[in-house]
């Protein structure tokens, strides 16, 4: 009987990196482009984040599911534990401390996924990357908003938001050595909102210089954020409409995850296209 002839082996994937950007509460739509992501049976092999992103993507390399997420996302109680909203003074880390170790590993080598997170270093002008050692740590910095939460002191650099200096890190997951990246954008250019008063002129509404500052925020990283991103381009680029949604508006995290969920929904084919399928 002649012997049969082994099939060749099917050809590995390349390397996926999923690339996830700063936001604050709009940063929670990576959580529905993740859901999908599950749904079409796409998984990344290394993950890289900033701020927000650099926060999902801790949780997505420690090996939590988008539904599980999810239920995090919108059962804690982020008051407690984060604010963006500059107040004067600068918020305490220790709650948020304490929450992250309740959930995460200690160390980035404990993590299923190869990870790496931003930092902005203010005592040098450059950016840290992050991929080693302390992991919760680091997950301080890159969400340590400038003006409102405590920076990080190490090694005599003081670290913050990566969002500062780079909002999408691109280059992060190609430094983990991706092949292919997926890079999910949560800081869009929001429509200022205004109101006119009875003359017919213009007034602020509640609360309008800060969201100026959001907005004026908003302009500039866009602006860097493209610049960088024609030197490190993605292979898909997802930016969900997240309307309404502002930096610290924790209290609508299931309309910035369904923002995530739609954009990533639309892009089906180019999704399944990069990784081959």
């Amino acid at each position: 009987m002649a012997r049969a002839t082994p099939e060749p082996d099917a050809p590995h994937p390349p390397r996926l990196g999923l690339a996830l950007g700063g936001g604050g509460a709009r940063g929670l739509c990576h959580i529905g482009v993740l859901r999908v992501l599950d749904e079409l049976d796409i998984h990344p092999d290394v993950v890289s984040g900033t701020s927000m992103g650099g926060l999902i993507g801790a949780f997505l390399a420690a090996g939590y599911s988008a539904s599980e997420m999810e239920k995090i996302a919108t059962d804690v109680r982020w008051a407690r534990l984060i604010d963006w909203r500059p107040s004067g003074r600068l918020l305490s880390s220790r709650a948020f401390v304490g929450w992250l170790s309740d959930l995460l590993p200690a160390t980035f080598e404990e993590l299923e996924l190869p990870l790496v997170l931003t930092a902005t270093d203010l005592t040098e002008g450059r950016l840290h990357y992050a991929h080693t050692g302390d992991l919760i740590t680091a997950v301080r910095a890159t969400t340590a908003y400038p003006g409102a939460i405590q920076p990080v002191h190490l090694d005599g650099a003081t670290l913050l938001d990566g969002g500062v200096l780079n909002q999408i890190p691109v280059d992060g997951a190609l430094f983990l050595g991706a092949r292919r990246v997926l890079a999910v954008n949560a800081t869009p250019l929001a429509t200022v909102e205004r109101s006119g008063d009875e003359g017919g002129g213009q007034r602020r509404r509640p609360g309008g210089a800060f969201r100026e500052l959001l907005r004026a925020t908003d302009v500039m990283q866009a602006q860097l954020t493209m610049a960088r991103l024609s030197f490190y381009r993605p292979d898909v680029l997802l930016d969900p409409r997240i309307d309404g949604v502002d930096l610290p508006d924790f209290h609508k995290a299931r309309q910035a995850i369904e923002a995530g969920a739609t954009a990533a929904q639309e892009r089906v084919v180019e999704l399944l296209e990069m990784v081959g399928r």
